[in-house]
């Protein structure tokens, strides 16, 4: 092995903590807003949507695509019910469960980091590309359903949640007894 193909094997750890350090601060305590919810619902089942378009000649990536899809879907139900979903004075707040969002964002930013190496040394060994595409792989295809669903369908139920709740009020926030 050649000291560009070890400095980068050594920098993998150093990037992965990084983008976990990074997950881990997005998925703290955010504000609710409609329409951030509506765009991050609908923008990556779009995303899905297209990508099965373009699978149709290829009936295992397609399967993959549609398996992922669903297990995001279970996923994010399940990570709803853990989140914790605030309606204060200052507005609506929701903290997403760390361990699902993470676990979910990792599989699939570890598979790119994976298939990015590959190449890489395919690239350096100059052994040529091969032909199927990198959204035609099955478990590409299945992380990326995995992950497009779960925070589509998430934000989704998250709209639902803030389209029903109501401001708190002044006096509700104490729970003053009548007078």
């Amino acid at each position: 092995m050649e000291i560009t193909t070890l400095i980068l094997l050594l920098l993998v750890p150093l990037l992965v903590w990084r983008i976990y350090s990074r997950l881990k601060t997005l998925m703290g305590r955010n504000p609710s807003q409609l329409w951030r919810h509506y765009a991050y619902g609908l923008l990556p089942l779009l995303l899905v949507g297209l990508l099965a378009a373009r699978l149709v000649d290829t009936p295992i990536a397609l399967l993959a695509l549609a398996a992922g899809a669903a297990a995001g879907a279970a996923l994010a139900f399940r990570g709803f019910k853990r989140s914790r979903l605030e309606n204060t004075l200052q507005g609506f707040f929701y903290t997403q469960d760390l361990r699902t969002g993470v676990v979910i964002s990792m599989l699939f930013i570890g598979r790119l980091m994976h298939r990015a190496f590959e190449l890489y040394l395919q690239m350096h060994d100059h052994i040529p590309l091969p032909p199927e595409m990198f959204h035609q792989m099955p478990l590409t295809t299945g992380l990326f359903g995995l992950l497009a669903v779960y925070y589509g369908a998430y934000h989704l139920l998250l709209a639902r949640w803030r389209r029903t709740q109501k401001p708190v009020s002044a006096l509700k926030q104490f729970d003053l007894p009548p007078l």
